[in-house]
């Protein structure tokens, strides 16, 4: 028998010498890495969406992330959307951010609602190649038969998630609203289990100035593969949707 393994039945272990150690593929550094999944979260309104339209626009077209980083290469992506239209409010909204909607693709769930664990959602990426996945909300893309609220029911839901992404090293975000519980840390503010925020390897907040209602701040609130990334403004505007001022 092989040094690294030993087999009985289904039972194997693996030696940590005989594994390959590699490094983390960046769709934006430290802030959305390939390859895992990362949330963003905030309240509802605060412009989660219109932040994820500006970004998959921004992958369409090859150009460089908000603060001028990114591979700027062209690549596909696929964004389910729950809450709002597609005829009537994402894809005008993708046309305003100046997104090449050919190569932003939707799953069809007019006879099946999509789910993390549906199988549609790997073959779609091996079919397209997309970089990047966007569930919006979380809630909706749990399943219908899943409590998010029990850790041993959201834990293989989004283990399963999480693999598909290394497979195809792809990045997959999961936009979230927060909870109504004022005073609490923004990491105990996330709909649903902990568990939720624990698998993510990234967690990213939007927030709201209250003196300036126009400008929306993201900021880490976890990252676990690379020091917590500064925090970034935006300033919504009607013409261009969400623009980087710094």
């Amino acid at each position: 028998m092989a040094q690294s393994e030993k087999e009985q039945d289904d039972y194997r272990i693996t030696y940590y010498n005989a594994v390959s150690s590699k490094t983390v593929d960046w769709l934006w550094y430290p802030y959305i890495p390939y390859g895992k999944i990362t949330i963003l979260q905030g309240d509802p309104g605060y412009g989660k969406s219109t932040m994820m339209m500006q970004l998959a626009a921004l992958i369409t077209n090859g150009k460089a992330m908000p603060d001028g980083s990114g591979d700027k290469i062209p690549g596909n992506v696929i964004y389910q959307a729950a809450e709002d239209g597609i005829e009537d409010t994402i894809k005008p909204r993708l046309e305003k951010a100046g997104a090449d909607c050919y190569m932003i693709r939707v799953i069809d769930e007019t006879d099946k609602e999509l789910s993390m664990t549906d199988d549609r959602l790997e073959q779609a990426i091996i079919e397209t190649g997309a970089r990047l996945i966007i569930l919006d909300p979380i809630q909706a893309y749990i399943g219908a038969t899943v409590d998010m609220h029990r850790a041993n029911e959201i834990r293989p839901v989004l283990k399963h998630l999480g693999i598909i992404a290394e497979k195809h090293n792809c990045a997959i975000i999961l936009i979230g609203h927060m909870n109504k519980a004022s005073g609490s840390k923004s990491t105990y503010r996330g709909l649903g289990s902990i568990d939720i925020q624990a698998t993510a390897r990234s967690v990213l907040l939007v927030a709201r100035l209250r003196d300036k209602p126009n400008i929306r701040i993201m900021a880490h609130d976890k990252s676990s593969l690379a020091p917590a990334g500064d925090a970034i403004g935006f300033e919504m505007t009607e013409d261009n949707g969400m623009v980087c001022i710094g």
